[in-house]
This record gives structure tokens, sequence and C-alpha cells, in this order.
């Protein structure tokens, strides 16, 4: 009974080791190791303490060595294969090992069926690796593929901060609104003005626009951080009521009445679990914990306020904790939700702490939130072509137009500075799509598959999915937040610049579109490179469309602390024209290296991995 349960812990160890190397990407090397360790310890036992060679010995020694093989080779198979028989190891020191007095059957067939629990994790997680193949190796590109960017073709950083400032003069560009129309009819003048052709989708949705918003206590006006987009709305005179203190979903006491919650700052979030690292340049730290911290936040930790409405709630002030007041001003969260037919405003912590009190004395207030609704308002995204040599291929080049400060999104006008750049140089290899995509902002309505890019995508396969002598996509590049620089909120709260820039996430589908983009970066004087790879079904941005189609793609996007706020001086004090001249640099040297390289070697994009990511 003793060597019996001895097995059984043997092979429980052996099955959560498989576990373990298949959920923690990254952690390859040092699994194979721990591996290499109790297997031969297993041997050992097997040799010198039992005298015994039969069969599951050698299943430890093909283990073993392909284990070794594994730390020489690196290779995923081999890996994989590794994983199998650490899994077969485990199921028949269980399951086959030693006999078992009748007596003990009944603590056996408990034991054993959560053995059986465990080996079925292990074989599930084992799977689901063997799909995504979470192992990619880094490969490097032919000396002779080699693309120099001329300086004195690009736009200067005096033209692009120029089109900045007119992006800017729209004010703020959420889907539909007055400035986001006038700021695509700008961008359709300029390239028209190039001589390209303009490809126009007309689309209509209902729009929501906050006009103004305000909390008042005892005649006394709290601050309000920003307005809690497409909630609802309130006539000039609000709504009044007695502040109930609650959390989320638990509205059933603030029926008739205004309900107050706090949510908690995912300072410390665990990257990992949507972020994987294929590479990085520049950037010894990785990816920073509390990177864009207050999307993920309001992503994960939901007001619910279809809930409040379904009780009777009058309104809802959400208190911000864990953040600056600062940092938690006029932000535009979240910006993915619906429209729920309830106001709901966001205050700082230091404002909050008065809304919370009141709630506790049971105190009655006013909440007003005036909005503007627009049915049927319109909004349009667009494309042009710089026709290509090959008239079978295409590459997507694509970003949204909608934003609301000068990050959020100076996209488009950097893909004007590279339009402008191509047809200054010899004709493309393939056809080069750039296209301009409207709803980011208002994703329930745009999103179609993932993101607004993949809206457009359904409407035009003719350009990308190679069917019925359609154009086939063999790459596609996304521009996002260019020229950001990296502020954050310090040890003692206090919100300021780093002196650093932004993290620059670049999404690559596969090897060789990382290779790529290290080589587009190599030479930058400027640059803080993370390379990451689509996981968890996660990859933010307007590159996810094309990643999810399996074109390979490079999607640029740094994604600073201030990326949603909606301000009047559009957040230029966080702004470096000079970065985003080199951004647009390193995007075309990208986009001139893809151009050249064959179709065979860009290959398709990846799957997602799964699991626990790198982050480091």
């Amino acid at each position: 009974m003793r060597s019996q349960l001895k097995g059984e812990l043997s092979g429980i160890l052996f099955l959560i080791l498989a576990i373990c190397a298949s959920v923690f990407i990254g952690k390859e090397m040092l699994f194979a190791v721990l591996a290499i360790i109790f297997l031969l310890a297993q041997l050992g036992i097997y040799t010198l303490l039992l005298k015994n060679r039969g069969k599951v010995f050698w299943v430890f020694a093909v283990a073993l060595v392909t284990e070794i093989l594994f730390l020489v080779t690196k290779e995923f198979w081999i890996y994989a294969l590794a994983i199998l028989l650490l899994i077969a190891a485990g199921v028949w020191n269980v399951f086959f090992a030693g006999d078992v007095r009748k007596s003990g059957k009944v603590f056996l067939v408990v034991r054993r069926v959560l053995y059986g629990i465990v080996a079925l994790v292990a074989s599930v997680v084992w799977i689901v690796n063997l799909y995504a193949q979470p192992i990619t190796r880094s490969v490097t590109l032919p000396a002779e593929l080699n693309v120099e960017i001329n300086n004195d073709q690009l736009d200067s950083p005096a033209l692009m901060l120029e089109n900045i400032k007119k992006m800017n003069s729209f004010g703020s560009r959420t889907t539909g609104s007055e400035g986001h129309n006038r700021f695509i009819a700008w961008l359709q003048q300029q390239v028209t003005d190039m001589g390209l052709t303009v490809y126009r989708d007309k689309y209509t949705f209902d729009r929501w626009e906050e006009k103004s918003s305000s909390v008042t206590i005892d005649n006394e006006e709290i601050h309000v951080s920003s307005a809690f987009p497409y909630s609802g709305e309130t006539d000039a005179n609000g709504v009044t009521g007695e502040f109930v203190y609650t959390k989320p979903g638990e509205y059933e006491e603030a029926k008739g009445k205004i309900a107050v919650v706090e949510i908690k700052n995912l300072k410390n979030f665990p990257m990992a679990l949507v972020m994987n690292i294929r590479e990085k340049f520049q950037a010894p730290g990785g990816i920073p914990s509390d990177e864009g911290d207050l999307v993920l936040t309001t992503a994960l930790k939901q007001v619910k306020l279809e809930e409040a409405k379904e009780q009777g709630v009058k309104a809802v002030i959400i208190v911000w904790d864990g953040v600056s007041d600062d940092k938690a001003e006029k932000q535009y969260l979240p910006f993915t939700e619906h429209y729920f037919g309830i106001p709901a405003v966001w205050v700082n912590k230091t404002e909050g702490q008065k809304v919370v009190n009141a709630a506790k004395e049971h105190k009655a207030g006013t909440v007003i939130l005036e909005a503007e609704k627009q049915e049927h308002a319109p909004t349009e995204s667009f494309y042009v072509k710089i026709e290509g040599k090959n008239k079978k291929e295409s590459i997507i080049i694509n970003t949204h137009t909608d934003g609301v400060n000068v990050v959020e999104e100076d996209g488009a006008i950097g893909m004007l500075s590279m339009i402008r750049y191509l047809q200054q140089q010899e004709q493309p290899e393939r056809t080069m799509i750039f296209t301009f995509v409207t709803g980011h902002f208002r994703l329930p309505e745009f999103k179609g598959t993932s993101q607004a890019t993949s809206t457009w995508m359904q409407a035009h396969p003719e350009l990308w999915d190679g069917k019925d002598g359609h154009l086939k996509a063999v790459a596609g590049l996304t521009v996002e937040h260019l020229g950001s620089l990296e502020w954050k909120d310090n040890a003692s709260g206090e919100y300021g610049p780093t002196g650093e820039i932004s993290t620059e996430f670049a999404y690559a589908g596969n090897e060789i579109m990382e290779a790529i983009w290290r080589k587009a970066v190599e030479d930058r004087s400027n640059t803080r490179t993370v390379i990451l790879r689509g996981h968890n079904k996660f990859q933010f941005g307007e590159s996810q469309p094309l990643f999810n189609a399996g074109i390979p793609m490079i999607g640029l996007i740094p994604m600073p602390d201030y990326l949603l706020v909606d301000i009047a001086n559009r957040e230029m004090d966080k702004f470096d024209v000079n970065l985003m001249r080199e951004q647009v640099g390193s995007l075309l040297k990208a986009l001139q290296l893809i151009d050249r390289t064959e179709t065979t070697e860009l290959g398709a994009a990846d799957r997602y991995s799964f699991f626990f990511g790198r982050t480091k």
C-alpha cells in the first residue's frame, strides 16, 4: 500500500509538472530542467532501490532523453513530445503501478478519480498548446533584404505638427461627432489632393454625446471627473434623491435613489493573462504591470448599469479608487459599452470621499448629465489605393479616425505622411490599400467580429480574401497612437512624466513579421519596443481583425495612461512630433520590407497563444 501511494504521488507530480510546463509560457527551459531532475530521481529509484527496469522505466528514460533534446534544440515539437511523455509517466504511475488490497479499494477509487481529473486537465492544456504552438523562434532576414528611408522625402516634423494641429482644431472626434466628420472630410481632401481616388463606406448609428454634467450635495458642487459614455441622460434639472452606498450589481436598496459605487483601479493586473512577448528591443522592463490599467479596470470591473436600470435606480455615481485625481480627469471610459438609459458619472478619489460620506449619512443630492442624442447619425470609413505591379496581392495599412486627443487617434496623420512618401518612390510590388475606419469608439455597433476594421473587411472581401479573383492580402500594417510619451502615477500618487517614451507595443502575426519589425526599429535613436503575440483571444487595437483573418501583420499600438482623455488641449504636452516621425519612418521601412519579401516567406498569421504569457 505504501509503495502504491508513493507511486501515485510520483505520478501526480509528473502530471502537475506537465500542466505547469504547458501553462507558463516562457518558462519552458525551467520546467525542462525540473523534469530532468525528477526523471533522474525516478530512474535512480528504479535502478538502485527497486532494481526493476520494467516498461515504466523506459518511459522515464525516453522522457529524459526528450527533455535533454529540447534543451539542445529548443524545438517546440520536441517540447510537446516531452510534455506528452510526462503525462504518460504520470498516468502510468497513478493507474498501473503496484497492487492494492481489497480493503483499500474505496480509497483507491476516490484517489484515482481525483488523479484522473488532473490527468484530463494536463491532457487538455497539452492539446491546446499543441494547437497554439506557444514557442516561437526569432528568425533573421536575408542580408540582401534591406531598406533605407530617405529622410529628405519624408514629411518634416514641422509639416507633421501642422497636420496634428489641424486635427486637434476639430476638437474631440468621438464617432460621428461634428469634429470627427470634419476630420474625415479633411483627410479625404488630403488624399484627393495627392491624386488618389477615395472609396467611401457610409453608415448611420444612434449617437450619444455629453454636453454637461454635475453632482451637488447640500448646495456644494462636487467635481465630476467625466461622464460615463453612452450611460444615459437627464434634463437640465437633473435627478434628485437619497445617495445609497452599494456595490456594483447590488442595487436593490437604491431603487428610486442615487447609487454610489467605488471601483478599485487594477494597478498591478497580471498582464500575462492578456499579453505574451515574442521579443523586446531596448525595453528591459518588458510589459509594465500598470499599462492600460484604467482601460482594463473598466473592462473587467463593470459597474453593471443595466442592473441599476432594471432596479429603478435614478443615477449612478462611480468613485475612482487607487488612481490619482489628475490621471482620472476626463477619461472617456469605458468606450466599448452599449447605451444603458441611466445617467452615470465618474468622480475622483478626493471628491468621491465626499460622495461616499454623504451616502453613508443618507444625504440627498442631485446628478445632472445632459447629453445630445442623434438618431441615424452619419459616419463613414474610406480607403485609397496605391496600385502595385502584382495585380493579385495586396497589403492593408489601417487605422481608425475617431479619437479624443492627439494620440487617439493620430494614426491617420501618420498614414498621410506614409502615402506622400510612397508616391515619391518606385511603384510597389503589391497594391497598398490605406484604410481609414470609423467606429472604434462605438464598437458595440461597429465591431463586426472583433474591432471596427472587421466591419470594413466584411464589406470588402474583394480587397483581401483572395477568392474568386479577389486580391489576396499577404500582410497588414496597423498604425495607432504615434508620438506618445509616458506619464504615470508615481509612488506618492502624483501624476507626471517619467522621462521615457511610452512602451511601443507591436503585435507581430508570425516570426517573419517579428523579424521585419526588429529590422525596422534597429537604427532608431529612440525606441522602447515590445513585440507581442495575440494571446488568450486578446489583441488590442485595429490589427486584430487582420490577425483573425489569418493575415500576417504588424500592429503598432503604444497604450499610454492618457489614451482616452478627452480634454481641451488634446494632451499635446504628452506628445512628441519627433518621436512620431521616427515611428512613421519605422512603419515605412517595415512596409517596404514586407513588399520585398516573397509571399511564401511571409506565410500566414500564427494562432493565439494561451494560458500565462511571457511579460519580461
